[in-house]
């Protein structure tokens, strides 16, 4: 007896099916997308042939569809550095006449699922994502295998074979790390981040290099894994340094907000920045920079980052076959008075000091 498919209208399920792939892939070759491996194409159009399946009527020139987009998943979009990274993928897409749908995990990896299942039901045309942190493998393992055009920004993960834009940030944070040794400094503490990212492993990694080409021996105590969500990140770490006999006599901060909490301690408990405490940290808050010229600081070049990250992208679609890029661009280092330094000691002696 036959079965009831047998008498009825192929889907686009049924062509995937035959033809080994996902929905979504079938619907990328539908709509003409060059994301899709040459391969993988001719075995979806052969079963397309072979069912007899006819596509929805495609929408017409100027619809929706006919709009190039790219989805841009950042884990925090009230810190300022993934704001200036969403303006230069902003940038960068505009001058492709792309548009970007931009959407905030806020750290949360199912968040960070559904909207990566959001962006496909769009048929965006890739996505440029700071990952929320290795446990994003899956998710994006998941779209790669589907012809998925993604690029990683700000933060990789080990062995998933996708391109990657980032800062050198091993080579970074063992250069502003040598600066503080070079200082004088020798207890050092280190404020990270979530060891599940990238850019915290890279850090430490250089941190510690710095430590060991100079003799000191790495002391674990006088790292702090601090959590990125609290409202002002840094606080407590500082406050759990501090509280020590042998108080660190200069801090590193994984970033700028967390800079802020080192500051925040500092004033409670009448340490002066950098007299009692040098203070060094990651990006440039471009308000503090401003108002309070005094941190010095490891920019990262947060716009060329975003930039970058679009035309990797835009080349990973119309070259789906193109070697896997690691991209690590140069950060530049700004010195100024939070570290101890003597540059303009006469200036900031006068003028900026925390007490």
């Amino acid at each position: 007896m036959p079965t009831r498919r047998s008498t009825t209208t192929p889907t686009i399920r049924d062509v995937a099916q035959r033809a080994n792939v996902s929905p979504m892939t079938v619907s990328r070759v539908i709509n003409g997308s060059v994301s899709v491996h040459a391969d993988t194409r001719a075995r979806i159009l052969v079963a397309i042939r072979e069912l007899g399946y006819t596509p929805p009527e495609q929408p017409r020139e100027g619809s929706r569809r006919n709009v190039h987009t790219i989805g841009l998943i950042l884990p925090d979009i009230g810190n300022p550095f993934f704001t200036k990274i969403g303006l230069g993928v902003e940038q960068a897409a505009n001058h492709h006449d792309y548009r970007v749908i931009i959407c905030n995990s806020r750290n949360d990896i199912a968040l960070e699922k559904r909207y990566l299942a959001d962006l496909i039901a769009r048929r965006v045309d890739g996505i440029i994502i700071a990952p929320s942190n290795d446990a994003s493998c899956s998710a994006l393992q998941s779209l790669a295998k589907e012809s998925c055009p993604i690029v990683l920004i700000d933060r990789e993960i080990p062995n998933l074979g996708l391109d990657v834009v980032q800062s050198d940030n091993q080579h970074d944070a063992l250069r502003i790390t040598q600066h503080l040794i070079a200082l004088g400094h020798r207890r050092i503490g280190f404020i990270s981040g979530d060891n599940r990212i990238s850019t915290s492993r890279d850090r430490l990694y250089g941190y510690r290099l710095a430590l060991d080409t100079a003799g000191i021996p790495f002391d674990s105590s006088l790292v702090c894994e601090e959590n990125p969500s609290l409202a002002l990140p840094g606080y407590i770490s500082t406050q759990k340094l501090c509280q020590r006999s042998d108080r660190p006599d200069a801090i590193m901060a994984i970033n700028a907000m967390t800079a802020m909490g080192v500051v925040q301690v500092c004033n409670e408990r009448q340490l002066r920045i950098p007299h009692d405490i040098a203070l060094v940290s990651f990006d440039d808050l471009e308000y503090a920079s401003v108002l309070f010229p005094f941190f010095t600081v490891m920019e990262q070049p947060t716009t060329s980052m975003g930039e970058t990250a679009v035309n990797r992208l835009i080349l990973r679609i119309q070259k789906p076959d193109q070697d896997i890029a690691n991209i690590k661009l140069s950060s530049t280092f700004i010195e100024r008075r939070s570290c101890g330094s003597l540059k303009n000691e006469d200036f900031f002696r006068n003028h900026f000091a925390f007490r």
